[in-house]
C-alpha cells in the first residue's frame, strides 16, 4: 500500500493522505481501479478521525483506492478555503491516476460537515472559484460519484443556536461527538459571528444544486440532534426534481456521527442497538451501478 501525505495548500496546514492499493499478481497486474476522496466531518471545526482513516480501509476491503483530506477548519478559514483545498486534492488523484493505477471513476464522500463539502465540490465544479481561482477544470476535480453521510445541506439548525440539549452537551465533553460551542457552523463559513439570516441563507446549498451534478447517495437517520432529516429529505427531493440520479437510506434510529456504526469506530454498547451500518453495504451495491 501507499500510504503517505500530500500537501494540498500553499497557504494552509491542509494535506491528503493515501491508501494506494498494491498492484494485483497474475491477470489482475496493472488492473487500474476507483477510487473515493474522503471528507471527514467535525462542523468545520476539526476534522473527525473516526471519519477518516476507518471509511479509507473499509473502500480498501471493496477495491477502492482511497485518500482522506484534512482540510482547513475554524473562523480563520471561511468558505471557499476548505472547497478550494478539496477540489487540489482531487486534481491530485486525477493527475497521477496512471501511476497510481486509478480508473477513471474517482469518487467522493464526506460525512456532516464534510458531506456539506463534498456536495459543494460538485455544486461548484465549474464556478469560477475553482476555474479562475484555481485554475482547474471541471473535468479534474468533478467526482463520478458523491456519497453523504448525514450531511449538512441547508445549514439550518435543528436546535437554536446557542441552545445545545443536555444530551448533546454531555456527548461533546466526553469526546464522543466534535464540540461544537464556540462559533457555529454558519459562523465559521461566513468568517465572521453574528451572522443575520439573510448572510445565512446565502449557505442553503439546495439553491445551487443543478442538473450537472453527478449520482448522489444519501442516508442518515431521523434521530440525529444536529442535522435535520429534511435537509436528507429535501435534497433527495430537488435532486429528483432536477433529475439527477439519487439514492436515499433514512434509518429510523441512530445518533449523530456514527461514521461506519461498526467496531472499528465505535463500542460495541454504542451500535448493537442500530441497523444503521447497512448503508455500507448499500453504498457498495450502489457503486457498483454506475
Amino acid at each position: 500500500m501507499i500510504h503517505q501525505t500530500y500537501k494540498i495548500s500553499d497557504t494552509s496546514q491542509a494535506v491528503m493522505t493515501s491508501y494506494i492499493l498494491d498492484d494485483g499478481e497474475f491477470g489482475r497486474k496493472g488492473m487500474k481501479r476507483p477510487a473515493v476522496v474522503i471528507c471527514p466531518g467535525g462542523g468545520y471545526t476539526m476534522v473527525s478521525r473516526n471519519e477518516g482513516e476507518p471509511v479509507a480501509l473499509f473502500f480498501n476491503r471493496h477495491g477502492y483506492h482511497a485518500f482522506v483530506v484534512e482540510y482547513s477548519v475554524k473562523i480563520e478559514n471561511p468558505f471557499p478555503t476548505a472547497l478550494c483545498e478539496l477540489a487540489r486534492a482531487m486534481s491530485i488523484v486525477r493527475e497521477n491516476a496512471e501511476e497510481w493505477l486509478i480508473s477513471e471513476k474517482v469518487y467522493v464522500t464526506g460525512f456532516s460537515a464534510g458531506g456539506n463539502l463534498a456536495l459543494s465540490l460538485g455544486i461548484y465544479a465549474e464556478n469560477a472559484i475553482i476555474t479562475e481561482g484555481l485554475g482547474l477544470t471541471a473535468e479534474q476535480v468533478m467526482p463520478s460519484g458523491i456519497i453523504l453521510g448525514y450531511p449538512a445541506v441547508t445549514l439550518h439548525p435543528k436546535q437554536k443556536e446557542g441552545s445545545i440539549p443536555p444530551a448533546v452537551i454531555e456527548l461533546m465533553d466526553k469526546g464522543l461527538i466534535p464540540d461544537f460551542r464556540g462559533p457555529s457552523i454558519r459562523e465559521i463559513l461566513l468568517g465572521h459571528e453574528k451572522v443575520t439570516e439573510e448572510e445565512a441563507e446565502t449557505l442553503n446549498l439546495l439553491q445551487y444544486l443543478h442538473p450537472k451534478l453527478p449520482p448522489v447517495f444519501i442516508w442518515g437517520s431521523y434521530e440525529d440532534s444536529i442535522i435535520p432529516a429534511t435537509d436528507l429529505t429535501l435534497l433527495a427531493s430537488r435532486l429528483y426534481e432536477l433529475k439527477v440520479p439519487c439514492e436515499l437510506h433514512m434509518f429510523a434510529r441512530g445518533p449523530h456521527g456514527m461514521s461506519l456504526c461498526d467496531l472499528t469506530v465505535k463500542n460495541k454498547e454504542e451500535v448493537k442497538e442500530y441497523s444503521m451500518n447497512c448503508w455500507t453495504n448499500m453504498c457498495i451495491k450502489w457503486l457498483e451501478q454506475l
